[in-house]
């Protein structure tokens, strides 16, 4: 789904109706749930940037001392 210059009307109200109620735009709704819970466990306590954000700062503070 792209808008270019000289887009008209009926192409935006086309556009919105997929994403509203379409098959495109609950498969859009999909991706976006299963990116947020693949998010949210990353950041938990054992999660892959969590451990990694981790790992960094100990580094930084070993390279101090």
């Amino acid at each position: 789904m792209e808008i270019n210059n000289g887009v008209k009307r009926q192409d935006v109200k086309e556009l919105i109706r997929e994403l509203m109620g379409g098959k495109k735009g609950k498969e859009m709704q999909l991706k976006a749930k299963k990116l947020k819970e693949s998010s949210k466990s990353a950041l938990q306590i054992g999660g892959s940037s969590y451990d990694n954000f981790e790992r960094l700062l100990k580094e930084m503070l070993l390279e101090k001392h």
